[in-house]
């Protein structure tokens, strides 16, 4: 158990797989110096314009969104052959799931027997599910396995299953004992999953949003036109599946045949764990347990000069002779392992540059913001009147039909979404108050008060908020995908955040309120007062902050659904005229600003007006929507005694 698992690939093998990210890393880094550069130039703009008519009223929580922490005994399909057998699982709270042979090894400090990272995965807690999904990753298997029954794929019958499924790696499938266990680590996998996820979208850093638009301008260089969930995870799990989704035809064309069987036997084929692999793996970056040649690896290595690899005869000694279907899993959790180590450490040799190139950028644009903005301005006026024509024929032709009734979902999604939000909140404030009449006593009133500031990060409560995002999920991704848009998953996990963000401020804010207005000098009538003012200004200052966020949220995702495919549309006929532009941006001699920069920003200008129009209209025939009162819902009665103050701090 202890030694170092053997690997998978041949030396020459590996060393071509570095070669294609060290390919990568150097066709996307100048990409991302250029965006660095970019969203410098934005932040400072932002700081020095003018600000919106209404800012952000909440306070802003200093509670950082985390993946809750979540333990306890499952029971896993592991083993060769693999058989159901009992673990202790643990999921930390950077979104890393790991288990152990038993609890005690976990409370000893003992190595997991695998771990592995959520970003990525898809939950499914249903055997009928997971079959038909291995049904559509294999469509060529043979014979209809949809209709086998449940217990025959995994031969011991199992009522509460929880599978893990990943495009690009192995398989994990647990069990728990009871419904109820199963529901308490579905809510914890799947937050672990869109917090892992969404790391990068919910970051401030100018980096993070100049990775993001980097990883989107590669692409479009590759002619990659159209979002998708590439995005969702840190930088490197990003770029390992950007190019593990380059390689994705060759990857097909050289698993799916050795995926073809039984259901029972595909199923096992994605989760079974070679014994040679040592503590900590799970399909992790040392999960090399496997046979180190597999001549169907060449194809998949594409060179001018194909690769010699042994035949499939010579596998390692410690590893059993496994089957085409194996290898086939083997071949994508062992390039994947090997792509993520390549990223990590291409991103990690680039760190120091990075924070002396942002170091510069702030010095070096600061200082000439006004002048460059008036230069960009002027670049991006003649460009508007040269691309007039056939931009506004595009948008008139393929975009303004459509527009609408994409417009009109985004806005349905968040609504509900902040709308369920905006209950929960209402019934926490008034569920406090409630319980603060019955039982004044200050150790019970710390608890209640403990309890409502966690009512943000509690999966279960938020739930009813998470499930309002995903009810369009169906509707909204028919009607992008025309435009190419694929991401439906970032935008679903991108309302939940949003949802989490909101509520955090607004309980943020009603704690601190209420800790400066409620003293023990006040009698039960002025704090009872008091307190209904402060549920007031806070649900208003909700509806403020709602609302805007409501609009980020539309023109954001409509930005991501439309422009990769405006831009696409117009590449053959308005990008070739850039060129000419190209002597006045050099003139002025920033990295901040380029032509290809410049001309994206006049066609997302174009886009938001038309995207806000459509908004506007159809808030306004959503039934002449009249803003709530700040104090409608349920209202707070006479507390007594008041609290004394510092109760309330957060």
């Amino acid at each position: 158990m202890g030694g170092r698992p053997s690997s998978p690939l041949d030396k020459q093998q590996q060393q071509h797989l570095r070669g294609q990210v060290d390919t990568l890393m150097r066709n996307f880094l100048p990409c991302y110096r250029g965006q660095l550069a970019a969203s410098i130039l934005r932040q400072i703009s932002r700081e020095l314009g003018p600000q919106e008519p209404a800012g952000s009223q909440l306070l802003r929580s200093k509670k950082l969104p985390q993946v809750r922490e979540h333990r306890g005994p499952l029971t896993q399909l592991r083993g060769h052959p693999p058989r159901w057998q009992p673990i202790f699982c643990v999921l930390r709270g950077d979104g890393r799931l790991e288990w152990f042979s038993h609890k005690e090894e976990y409370e000893n400090g003992g190595h997991p027997l695998g771990s592995t990272a959520l970003t990525g995965y898809t939950l499914l807690t249903s055997q009928r599910e997971y079959l038909r999904l291995l049904d559509a990753l294999c469509p060529d298997s043979l014979g209809d396995h949809t209709q086998e029954e449940p217990d025959s794929l995994l031969e011991v019958p199992v009522s509460f299953p929880l599978f893990l499924q990943h495009p690009f790696r192995r398989h994990l499938c647990f069990s728990a004992a009871t419904r109820e266990a199963q529901h308490a680590w579905r809510l914890a996998l799947q937050g672990g999953i869109r917090l892992r996820g969404t790391v990068l979208q919910r970051s401030q850093a100018p980096a993070a949003r100049a990775f993001l638009d980097a990883v989107r301008l590669y692409r479009q260089h590759q002619g990659h036109f159209g979002d998708d969930d590439v995005t969702l995870g840190s930088d490197a799990e990003v770029l390992t599946a950007v190019l593990m989704r380059e390689q994705l035809p060759a990857l097909r064309a050289q698993t799916l045949p050795g995926l073809r069987g039984s259901g029972r036997a595909r199923a096992w084929a994605w989760t079974e764990v070679c014994p040679a692999s040592g503590p900590g793996t799970g399909g992790g970056i040392r999960a090399l347990g496997f046979p180190s040649h597999d001549c169907r690896l060449n194809s998949l290595l594409v060179s001018p000069t194909p690769i010699p690899a042994p035949c499939l005869g010579s596998v390692p000694h410690s590893c059993p002779a496994w089957g085409p279907l194996d290898r086939s899993v083997q071949l994508l959790d062992a390039v994947h392992a090997a792509v993520l180590a390549g990223a990590s450490a291409g991103l990690r040799a680039f760190q120091p540059e990075k924070d002396e190139l942002l170091a510069s950028l702030e010095k070096t644009i600061r200082p000439d913001v006004d002048q460059l903005l008036r230069q960009r301005a002027r670049v991006a006026g003649r460009l508007r009147t040269d691309i007039r024509g056939p931009l506004e024929s595009c948008l008139r032709r393929e975009v303004d039909p459509q527009l609408p009734r994409v417009v009109q979902t985004l806005l349905r999604t968040v609504e509900a979404s902040l709308e369920a939000v905006r209950t929960l909140l209402a019934q926490g404030m008034d569920r406090l108050s409630r319980r603060l009449r019955q039982s004044p006593s200050g150790t019970r009133l710390r608890r209640e008060v403990y309890s409502f500031g966690e009512m943000p990060w509690d999966l279960a409560l938020m739930q009813t908020c998470y499930r309002e995002a995903e009810r369009s999920h169906g509707r909204l991704g028919q009607l992008a995908a025309p435009f190419g848009f694929l991401g439906m998953q970032s935008l679903v996990f991108g309302a939940q955040d949003l949802a989490q963000q909101l509520i955090a401020d607004a309980v943020a804010t009603f704690l601190q309120l209420a800790d400066q207005c409620l003293t023990m000098a006040l009698n039960c009538d002025q704090a009872a007062q008091r307190l209904e003012r402060v549920r007031g200004r806070v649900l208003k200052k909700f509806e403020s902050d709602s609302g805007l966020a409501q609009r980020r949220f539309i023109r954001g995702w409509g930005l991501c659904i439309f422009l990769p495919f405006v831009l696409s549309q117009l590449e053959p006929s308005c990008k070739k005229e850039l060129p000419e532009f190209e002597g006045d941006v050099l003139a002025m001699g920033s990295q901040a600003l380029t032509t290809e920069g410049i001309y994206e920003d006049v066609i997302r200008g174009c886009l938001l007006q038309r995207i806000d129009r459509d908004e506007e209209t159809e808030a306004e025939w959503e039934g002449g929507t009249c803003p709530r009162q700040p104090g409608s819902g349920a209202q707070i009665q006479p507390l007594c005694p008041p609290p004394s103050q510092g109760t309330f701090r957060s």
